[in-house]
């Protein structure tokens, strides 16, 4: 395992399973060692060249090295329309690092990025999640990292993908401090719409759930000060 990567030893996901089987999902404080958290955030808030994640008649990523090229105008009517789109369907706009293409076309920008996509395909991780959720079938994880400010949100989905055979999803808060009214939560609907729990993006907090499920980011407010970090992906099968 790698020395900067460890869950947190006093959990247990023998006796966090009953939870998680009950509601399927579930929100567990404290994840990984503090050292451990603190080495991602500070990676996530001063190491990551943030590129740009949309929807735009099919999922659509500008690199760093491209938003750079265009200017603030240009991003402006490219949020703009974005906003558009959101109107009449789903829709998505935060920024984004694709960790695992980054890792397997070897872009060398983050390589601690590289190492904690190591470590969440180490046995300790993927045993600790197949206990936690009761699938033994899991056999890898995949992550992305992901940065939301004023402005940014990712519509109500379902993360049913059959080809991608996606066991649970999973969302690793890594933001200090987030205050309540900004916005950024991870909600959770009922069948009639109205949202049954929603999830505040706190530090060091590990937010899992089988897919389907219904779910979103909310949208972060405009007046908001700080910037919503997480790593986030899926445990697969196969």
């Amino acid at each position: 395992m790698d020395q900067h990567f460890a869950i947190n030893p006093e959990l247990n996901a023998a006796g966090l399973a009953p939870s998680y089987a009950t509601s399927k999902r579930l929100q567990i404080q404290n994840f990984l060692t503090e050292e451990s958290a603190q080495h991602l955030y500070h990676c996530l808030a001063n190491q990551v060249p943030w590129g740009f994640a949309y929807q735009d008649d099919g999922p659509k990523y500008k690199r760093a090295e491209e938003l750079t090229k265009m200017s603030p105008a240009d991003q402006n009517v490219l949020l703009q329309r974005l906003y558009k789109g959101a109107q009449n369907g789903f829709q998505y706009a935060y920024n984004c690092y694709p960790i695992l293409d980054a890792y397997l076309q070897k872009w060398g920008q983050v390589p601690l990025l590289d190492r904690y996509l190591e470590f969440l395909n180490d046995q300790p991780m993927l045993d600790f999640i197949r206990t936690l959720t009761g699938r033994k079938d899991i056999t890898k994880g995949d992550s992305q990292a992901t940065r939301y400010g004023p402005g940014q949100f990712l519509k109500y989905h379902t993360d049913d993908v059959v080809e991608e055979k996606r066991v649970a999803a999973f969302v690793l808060n890594l933001t200090p401090k987030w205050d309540k009214d900004w916005g950024g939560y991870l909600q959770f609907y009922d069948k009639s719409g109205d949202i049954e729990q929603a999830f505040l993006p706190r530090f060091n907090t590990l937010n899992i759930f089988t897919v389907p499920q219904d779910h979103s980011v909310s949208y972060v407010a405009n007046y908001a000060t700080g910037q919503r970090y997480a790593l986030t992906g899926w445990f697969r099968y196969g």
